[in-house]
């Protein structure tokens, strides 16, 4: 009966042993894969880290190159409102000339009519003095939708330059 003892003793001593190789094994698994994890995780954080300093470089740069596009913008509409300012003194120089060419022609019908001495003179003048309002008004008309669709392109041109300049920025993006 002592050998089956001896076996049994030397087995438990063969057990213990393959536990604590196993338990060694395990243990050096475990070091070696949290290891590799540990250095997979900060090589990780770094490319993140990495990646995230060059969007905000990038995002700043945008952010630059918006801040300008709207600066140029305002800078175009504020070119344009000083256009039309002029443009509003140079109708109302316009108006006040129409103006005084039609007191003049009207005062000098009145002396033309206080000098009629007979109803036809008076039909005459009259003729005369219509034939001459009405050609100026054509010509004054004429003159004037000459003088408002110049004054809109200049005054629009500021703006379509700026529209031309962001066309040809989006048409750059897009292309890259």
């Amino acid at each position: 009966m002592a050998a089956p003892r001896k076996a049994s003793a030397s087995r438990k001593k063969g057990s213990a042993a393959a536990v604590e190789r196993t338990k060694t094994m395990t243990e050096h698994t475990a070091q070696t894969a949290a290891a590799d994890y540990a250095a997979k995780a900060s090589e990780m954080l770094k490319d993140l880290s990495a990646k995230a300093k060059t969007a905000f470089e990038k995002s700043g740069e945008v952010s630059k190159d918006v801040a300008e596009f709207h600066k140029a913008n305002l800078e175009a509409v504020v070119e344009s409102g000083k256009l039309a300012a002029k443009s509003l003194q140079d109708v109302a120089q316009h108006g006040a000339d129409i103006g005084k060419k039609q007191w003049e022609a009207a005062s000098a019908h009145a002396k033309t009519l206080a000098a009629v001495t007979s109803p036809t003179d008076f039909m005459a003048a009259q003729t005369e003095f219509l034939r001459g309002q009405f050609d100026a008004v054509v010509a004054d008309f004429s003159k004037t939708t000459e003088f408002y669709m110049k004054l809109a392109g200049e005054i629009a041109q500021p703006v379509q330059n700026r529209y031309a300049a962001a066309a040809e920025q989006v048409k750059a993006r897009f292309a890259a």
